[in-house]
C-alpha cells in the first residue's frame, strides 16, 4: 500500500496530494537509504502520521475547548496502550493509529515496542502541554518551561525508533551512557533546527524562550539558538566516533569481517536521518521560505536521490 492510498483510506487529509506535497516520503526515502518492505512502509506511515498528529494538536485544536482537547488526548493515549477498542466515532487519527499499534507489534520485539510505547505517550503529553498551556493562552515559555516540554514534543526519539523499524536494527545497548547522550544530542540537532525554521506565528521556540528568559533581541537569540545547535552537532558527531571505536574494540572479528556492530550500526543510521531532515527542513514547504537557504538547490537534490525508490511508498 502506497503513502496516498493509507491517507485516503484512514481519512487523515482532506487533501492528501497537498499534504504529500511537503516531501515526508522523500525524506524517509534518503533518511533510511537500503530499507524496503513492510518495515520501510511501516516507518513511514508512522512519520506521516506523527506530523499529522502534530499539525492537529499545534493548530487544528488551538481554538477547542480543553474538554475536547482532552478527550482526543485520551483517545490517543489509549490507543497506544491498547487499553481501548477504536470506534467508528473516533477522529481519523485516532483510527490510523490504531491501525498502526497494531501491525507494528507484528513485526517488532516485545522491549522495542515497550520503550515505543513510553515514548510515544509521552510526546502526546507533551505536545498536548505545549497546547493547553503556551498555545491556546499565547503564552512564551520560559526556557526552563521549554526544556521541560521540548524534547519529548520534538519527537526526534520516535524518530530514532523508526528509524530501527526502517533499517531493522534494533540497538541492545539503548539504555547505556552513551546511547543515550547520542540520543540527546539527535533530539536536540531535530528540534533546534525545527525552532530555527519555524514561522513568526510560533512562539514556543528556543529563541522565543531564550528571548523572554535572557532577554536578548531576537537576532542576538537567534545567533545563540545557532551556536547550541552547532554544539549539538558536534557532540552527536563525537558519541557516534565513540560507539563505532567502542564496536571495533568489543567485536574486532565482526569488524575485521566488515560487519558494524548493532549499536554503531544504529548511530550510523541515525546520522543519515539527521542529514536528510536537516536538508528537507531547509528545503521543505512546510515551512517559511524565508527562513531557508538554498530551497531549489536542496530540493533538487533530495528529488534525485528518491528516484527509482518513490513508487514504492507514495504511489496509490
Amino acid at each position: 500500500m502506497g503513502a496516498r492510498t493509507w491517507l485516503v483510506e484512514h481519512g487523515l487529509h482532506s487533501e492528501p496530494d497537498v499534504y504529500l506535497g511537503h516531501g515526508y516520503v522523500g525524506l524517509c526515502l534518503r533518511a533510511w537509504p537500503g530499507a524496503s518492505g513492510a518495515p520501510l512502509q511501516l516507518a513511514v506511515e508512522w512519520a506521516l502520521l506523527t506530523w499529522r498528529l502534530d499539525d492537529v494538536l499545534d493548530s487544528e485544536l488551538r481554538e477547542a475547548a480543553p474538554l475536547d482537547v482532552g478527550g482526543f488526548v485520551g483517545r490517543l493515549v489509549d490507543m497506544v496502550e491498547g487499553s481501548e477498542p477504536v470506534t467508528p466515532e473516533d477522529h481519523p487519527a485516532v483510527r490510523a493509529l490504531a491501525d498502526l499499534v497494531e501491525r507494528t507489534r507484528e513485526v517488532m520485539p516485545g522491549d522495542w515496542w515497550g520503550r515505543y510505547r513510553k515514548h510515544l505517550v509521552a510526546w502526546v503529553e507533551a505536545a498536548h502541554g505545549k497546547l493547553v498551556g503556551f498555545v491556546q493562552p499565547g503564552r512564551v515559555p520560559t526556557l526552563r518551561e521549554y526544556m521541560v516540554i521540548r524534547p519529548p514534543d520534538g519527537g526526534m526519539v520516535l524518530a530514532a525508533m523508526w528509524t530501527e523499524l526502517a533499517q531493522q536494527v534494533v540497538t541492545p545497548d539503548w539504555n547505556s551512557p552513551l546511547v543515550q547522550s547520542l540520543l540527546a544530542a539527535f533530539s536536540a540537532c531535530g528540534y533546534l533546527a525545527n525552532d530555527l525554521a519555524a514561522g513568526s506565528g510560533d512562539t514556543f521556540t528556543a529563541l522565543d524562550a531564550l528571548a523572554r528568559t535572557e532577554g536578548l533581541p531576537p537576532d542576538a537569540a537567534r545567533e545563540k539558538v545557532r551556536e547550541q545547535l552547532h554544539a549539538e552537532e558536534r557532540r552527536f558527531w563525537w558519541l557516534r566516533c565513540a560507539l563505532r571505536e567502542y564496536s571495533d574494540e568489543a567485536r574486532p572479528s565482526i569488524a575485521r569481517d566488515g560487519l558494524i556492530e548493532d549499536t554503531a550500526r544504529f548511530a550510523m543510521h541515525l546520522d543519515a536521518f539527521r542529514h536528510a531532515l536537516r536538508e528537507w527542513t531547509a528545503a521543505s514547504s512546510r515551512y517559511v521560505p524565508a527562513a531557508r537557504e538554498g530551497r531549489e538547490a536542496v530540493a533538487h537534490r533530495l528529488r534525485r536521490t528518491v528516484v527509482g525508490r518513490h513508487q514504492e511508498t507514495d504511489g496509490g
